[in-house]
């Protein structure tokens, strides 16, 4: 941190102008019913002055003599702007009803603008609400199915990204969307997704690090940000508003599990796909929220949050080679010694990880004087997981080995990645008046630290030196951290209908670090046995490979908002970045909106961005073991992951990583009809993103001794590398339609359509073919095709739904209140890496088709229903009984190079359209006390 910031920062933290000032009291109570309403946010607009009413829906509020306005707001109820006079005892009640025009906090630093005033697209979830509505438990998938241009999926046979699941905005990687907490740049995790399946080579934000009942709503804009926020706000921002409620203690308790049947096994002699019932993924969870006043003048609000979630099992019967020199298993014929095997001995496990942990958050505030607040966030998450690789089938183990494997594994061993992810975030800054500016000093720190453990695995040379090998090994680990302190300054000025000017600064730290494993995790220790070194599954993390690297950056930025009248405005933002390793980068936003009439309004903006690439995606380096589809089958190898300033990056001319550089438009409006109860809004974009970075597939030392000699020294065969390889462009269209009603004098009925059309592509030439940024070394070798292959391809274009559309029926009536919801996931595509995607005539019939296998294979549409029913069964407790995916419907069959997963895959792990778990049922209680 640099001496001046530091001067400027304690400079005003208790700087203060203090006013005359009044204490207002009262009660908020609903108007149809009567009771008090916990938890409503009494706010002066236009300010950070703001409380929240108790468990009986009282409240005080200190506020200036010349405040002539209040604002109430609660979820489920309709916004009152409430005009001041002399009295200082109040009595507010709030009509029932979704309140559409929410004030919003990103996107916009005029503290007044809301969300149908924004000159760009912003989506409000109160999630305090939907997490009693709905069975997901953790945050990502509660936003797959509420909002369409969100995009997760669980991950399997993924070394780590199977613990943490990676999340898209616009069909875009993780990393080019932006998280917020309070309106705090949040850090990154430090894991790398470095497998074969969609979002390789990128890195995202945990968001399941953050307990889901901690949070009051989360403001998503979906538009190019990078001007306002800094890098990676490509795609959007998505902004996490915690829980300020006091006086109150809830408690929420839920219990599922998925009770499903698929099609396991295709079996020849009846001609069908048999279905097996099953019952896994039992999951449970906990969670506490309690809020306090601290004296008068401020609150702290707690969240604690336990999940246990079990493994799933989707997969088939392998039909290979199971022993050396005996060929196909054949279900249950094999014997091995005196035992006749089941075929549950050569199980691989396909779906969902184990995992168990949980977390703690806090949000504080407290005011130092009339105008200046200090405020505090932030929480400790924990999580221990377990999944596992592919199954060591004893005809793979190498022959030098085999005596001494098979004599504790005799079937061979299926190994297991167990993670141990702990994530770390605190803020504490201070917000208030400079004169007529208001202010916002911060810093905000953030650290992951994701840890390997193998286990029912061998270091296959390990048996050559010892008869005691291991079967467990401390594989090493990752580390990130992030440090940020801003200084935040704005005000309006009464130009025209008012200007909002918004200026500051930020400074940022980023440091990422690679822990080395055990000796044995990654040793070869007999190099002329031909057996692969380090524990099998995944190797651990190099000597070589250890250490911390840093990077700092420095930015300022203005922002302007002009509204020239009540129907016009127009908004501007430019950013100047300097960092450490890379140098500078100047971004602008222009965006602009026009109010037609009182109940249709036109938007639209153009801006510039970038991502600068992650200190993960500089400095990892690691072998792990990729199994490659040869017309041999599946083969094990030992790719080694190399920096941009390697040795062998050097050899095959990699250049060294820059930025990604973006140009976003977008255009939409907004439309409210039948006297405000349906709204609709409708925006269309466009995305340039230019030299996009991914990892590269895996180059051979092509003949080149020092290339081979390097490779080795990393106990690896191949080599891949980050690198600025494409361009890309984002198309898409978003609608969302909400609909209010009445029913009767006490129900109150809510539709919602939401939709997103994505149309994604790279960048090609003339021909139709991919224009791949390759170096000169690579194109005289021959490996082009290795740099950007048609899989990869299929992962920015095809592999993610191309479209997908939700309409959600919420429905309440006195205690009672129910939901449904279908979300239909569009076509997913998979693209073979190989060149021609036609199968050769030699290749296998498929049994499921009875026609030739082909290599690629699109996916069709599908539609999940979930269903949930709720009562208050008594005052301050709540039942809810419901079921995510009630059909049971599953997304197609894999049949994509059938032949190389040899009936292990029966869905395809290369496409993320809703996962493979089938239906799922789950009980809630909840209280409020």
């Amino acid at each position: 941190m640099k001496p001046t910031l530091y001067l400027f920062f304690i400079a005003f933290l208790f700087a203060g102008v203090l006013q005359a000032q009044r204490t207002l009291q009262g009660t908020v109570t609903g108007k149809a019913t009567g009771e008090p309403l916990v938890g409503a946010v009494v706010q002066v607009p236009g300010t950070n002055q703001a409380t929240i009413t108790d468990a009986k829906g009282a409240f005080t509020l200190s506020v200036g003599a010349d405040v002539k306005t209040l604002r109430i707001s609660n979820v489920g109820y309709l916004t009152l702007q409430l005009s001041l006079d002399a009295q200082s005892s109040l009595q507010i009640q709030l009509e029932p009803g979704i309140e559409m025009d929410n004030v919003v906090v990103v996107g916009s630093r005029n503290q007044s603008r809301t969300k149908t005033d924004s000159p760009v697209p912003v989506d409000i979830i109160p999630i305090a609400q939907v997490v009693n509505e709905v069975g997901q438990v953790d945050l990502n998938q509660i936003l797959t199915f509420i909002a369409p241009s969100f995009q997760s999926s669980r991950q399997a046979i993924a070394d780590g990204t199977d613990h943490v699941d990676p999340a898209q905005l616009r069909g875009l990687g993780p990393d080019q969307v932006l998280v917020l907490v309070n309106g705090k740049r949040r850090h990154q995790s430090a894991l790398v997704n470095v497998n074969g399946t969609v979002n390789r080579g990128t890195v995202g934000t945990d968001l399941n690090a953050i307990p889901a009942n901690a949070i009051e709503r989360i403001e998503i804009l979906r538009d190019g940000a990078a001007a306002q926020y800094g890098s990676d706000a490509i795609a959007g921002v998505i902004n996490i508003v915690l829980k300020q409620q006091t006086g109150v203690l809830t408690g929420n308790f839920s219990a599922g599990q998925y009770m499903t049947s698929y099609d396991r096994d295709y079996v020849v002699s009846s001609g069908y796909a048999q279905k097996v019932s099953v019952t896994d993924g039992q999951t449970i969870q906990g969670a506490l929220n309690y809020g306090v006043k601290v004296s008068k003048k401020g609150f702290l609000n707690l969240t604690g949050e336990y999940t246990s979630r079990g493994e799933t099992n989707r997969g088939g019967t392998y039909s290979g080679a199971v022993f050396p020199n005996v060929g196909a298993f054949n279900r249950d014929d094999s014997i091995m010694g005196a035992r006749r095997l089941d075929r549950n001995d050569f199980d691989m496990r396909i779906g969902n990880s184990r995992v168990k942990g949980g977390g703690v958050m806090y949000n504080f505030s407290y005011a130092l004087s009339d105008v200046w607040q200090l405020y505090a966030f932030g929480g400790f998450n924990a999580k221990k997981g377990n999944a596992a690789g592919f199954y060591r089938y004893p005809s793979g183990v190498p022959a030098s080995v085999r005596n001494a494997v098979f004599a504790v594994y005799p079937n061979g061993f299926l190994p297991e990645i167990n993670s141990d992810v702990t994530d770390l975030s605190t803020a504490i800054g201070v917000r208030g008046k400079v004169g007529k500016w208001n202010a916002d000093f911060s810093n905000t720190y953030g650290r992951n630290v994701f840890d390997f453990t193998i286990t029912n695995s061998v270091n296959y040379t390990q048996t050559f030196v010892t008869a005691n090998w291991q079967r467990e090994f401390d594989a090493g680990g990752l580390k990130f951290s992030q440090n940020t302190i801003n200084a935040d300054l704005s005000r309006k000025f009464d130009v025209k209908q008012g200007l909002n000017v918004a200026f500051g600064a930020e400074y940022r730290m980023d440091q990422f670090g690679i822990r080395a494993g055990e000796e044995s995790s990654y040793r070869n220790y007999n190099t002329a046995s031909g057996a692969a070194g380090g524990a099998q599954v995944f190797p651990g993390f190099l000597p070589t490979n250890e250490g911390n690297n840093n990077r700092s950056n420095v930015s300022l930025y203005v922002d302007l908002e002009q509204d020239f009248s009540k129907k016009f405005m127009v908004a501007g933002a430019l950013r100047f970045e300097n960092y450490s390793d890379f140098g500078s980068t100047l971004n602008y936003k222009v965006a602009t909106r026009y109010k037609i009439s009182d109940n249709f309004t036109i938007r639209a903006s153009t801006s510039t961005g970038f991502r600068a690439p992650s200190q993960q995606q500089k400095f990892y380096a690691k072998t792990n073991t990729l199994f490659i589809s040869t017309s041999a089958g599946l083969i094990p190898t030992e790719s080694g992951t190399f920096t941009n300033e390697s040795t062998p990056a050097k050899i095959l001319g990699i250049p060294t990583l820059k930025q990604e550089t973006s140009l976003s438009y977008t255009f939409g409006f907004t439309a409210k009809m039948l006297q405000r109860k349906l709204e609709l809004s409708l925006d269309a974009y466009q995305i340039d993103i230019n030299d996009r970075i991914v990892l590269t597939n895996n180059f051979s030392d092509g003949g080149d001794t020092v290339l081979r000699n390097q490779l080795r020294a990393a106990n690896a065969t191949t080599a891949n590398f980050f690198t600025n390889a494409i361009d890309t462009r984002a198309r898409g269209l978003e609608a969302v339609v909400s609909y209010n009603v009445k029913v009767g004098k006490k129900s109150q009925l809510k539709f919602t359509w939401a939709g997103t059309f994505i149309d994604n592509s790279v960048m090609k030439d003339s021909y139709g073919k991919p224009i791949i940024k390759a170096s000169p070394v690579l194109v005289r070798t021959g490996q082009v095709g290795n740099y950007f292959n048609r899989e990869d391809q299929s992962r920015i274009e095809v592999a993610n739904p191309q479209n997908k559309t939700s309409l959600m029926v919420n429905f309440r009536s006195g205690k009672f209140s129910a939901m449904t919801r279908a979300v239909r996931f569009g076509k997913v595509t998979y693209l073979d890496p190989t060149i021609n995607p036609n199968a050769p005539a030699t290749w296998p019939i498929n049994l499921l088709t009875n026609q030739r296998e082909t290599l690629d294979q699109t996916f069709n549409p599908h539609t999940i229903v979930d269903l949930t029913l709720s009562y208050d069964i008594m005052k301050g407790v709540t039942l809810t009984a419901g079921g995510n995916n009630i059909f049971d419907v599953y997304q197609d069959r894999h049949t994509h190079s059938n032949i190389f997963s040899l009936g292990r895959f029966v869905y395809s792990r290369r496409v993320q359209q809703f996962g493979f778990n089938g239906a799922y049922y789950f009980m809630r209680v909840r209280f409020q006390l």
